[in-house]
């Protein structure tokens, strides 16, 4: 798509269900394909089709771990909107991320957010032979420590802990339909019921001070716990659920 590679004139063919033998209700339609691009990004992205005259939007990527690219002071207070579609489950430590969209956020600034609760990062569950929490990690020590150390929230704790980090909702839908990677055609999908909702990072700006080696004074957001702290979720929830973002500093 890059460079002209594929258009939709001349697209790449995909064929993603090829692999999958079951539930189909012919052979054909584990061997249709999809064309990619269907749609220009250029005439989407500059509708007028003259590229010498045309300003099309800022639009880039940045490949990386999310917390790595946006804890960095230079992305503090600086985003409008925060837009997020199946992505708050698949993070290791939940708690982490919403504090660090709500330091990227402007005073103001919208977090909108799509989709279910499966958290990628669930352990493996306890067995009848572990007789202690010890015996669980020693089991499961092979395993990066943070499916260890995350915890399945429900959206109401979620929600709580939100607020107490210093977001305001403002829209909130449950139980929403969706679909996901899901072939049409096929006899079996899974159907979610996703949670949707808009919320406001408030003006309460919690800052720590600090020195630098130079001796000036300095002010820093909010502390981001690091996903190698020696604080597992189970604690900094319990924290978020009972203190507002003031008390847990």
């Amino acid at each position: 798509m890059n460079g002209a590679m594929a258009t939709p004139e001349r697209p790449l063919k995909i064929f993603p269900w090829l692999l999958e033998s079951r539930n189909s209700h012919t052979s054909e339609d584990i061997t249709r394909s999809i064309d990619i691009p269907d749609v220009d990004p250029w005439a989407v992205l500059c509708p007028e089709g003259n590229s010498a005259t045309s300003h099309p939007p800022e639009f880039s990527m940045a490949a990386g771990d999310f917390v790595s690219i946006y804890s960095s002071p230079k992305e503090w207070n600086k985003w409008d909107c925060v837009v997020c579609c199946f992505f708050l489950d698949a993070v290791p430590s939940i708690v982490e991320y919403l504090q660090l969209i709500y330091q990227m956020l402007k005073p103001g600034g919208i977090l909108i957010n799509f989709g279910p609760l499966l958290f990628h990062w669930s352990g493996p569950p306890m067995r009848p032979d572990d007789t202690s929490v010890e015996d669980y990690r020693s089991r499961n020590s092979h395993l990066d420590r943070r499916y260890l150390d995350s915890i399945d929230l429900s959206y109401e704790d979620i929600r709580q802990i939100m607020i107490n980090i210093g977001f305001e909702f403002l829209e909130e839908t449950t139980g929403v339909h969706a679909f996901y990677t899901a072939d049409q055609r096929s006899m079996m999908n899974t159907l979610y019921r996703c949670v949707s909702f808009v919320a406001r990072r408030g003006n309460r700006c919690v800052v720590v001070p600090t020195t630098t080696t130079t001796g000036q004074e300095v002010e820093v957001p909010p502390v981001i716990l690091s996903t190698t702290t020696t604080h597992d979720d189970s604690m900094v929830v319990d924290e978020f659920l009972t203190k507002d973002v003031d008390g847990f500093l």
